[in-house]
């Protein structure tokens, strides 16, 4: 491959209509750089795991409201002593293991949650 620089090669190349369009590797390294250093500088945080009143709580209320307003997970984040973030994330999450859920499932009714808790398992 005479003519390229060590590394600097396309990373795809895309043709339509005669036109042609070529992204190159070169910012995307640098992005990742940046990204590494930024990363090197803080030390990783932990994974937060809930304890089983909290996990318990967030499915109860799951199964009865699928999406709270803000007021109400910030009630709820006050109450379990959890970030409004992380109860706004349990709530996405939880939605989208329902639909993954409903997707394997044949014949499952979206409509309708299920009773079984093993979308919720402790990890």
């Amino acid at each position: 491959m005479a003519g390229r620089g060590a590394g600097l090669g396309p990373l795809l190349t895309l043709s339509q209509g005669g036109a042609r369009v070529t992204l190159g590797q070169r910012a995307c390294k640098r992005k990742e750089q940046e990204q590494q250093k930024d990363r090197s500088l803080q030390p990783k945080k932990q994974r937060l795991v809930f304890t089983d009143l909290q996990r318990r709580t967030l499915i109860a209320i799951f199964k009865e409201n699928k999406r709270p307003s803000k007021e109400m997970q910030m009630t709820i984040s006050q109450q379990l002593g959890l970030e409004l973030n992380t109860v706004s994330n349990f709530f996405m999450n939880a939605r989208r293991r329902c639909m993954n859920r409903w997707q394997e499932e044949p014949g499952a009714n979206p409509g309708v949650p299920s009773t079984s808790t093993s979308t919720f398992s402790k990890a």
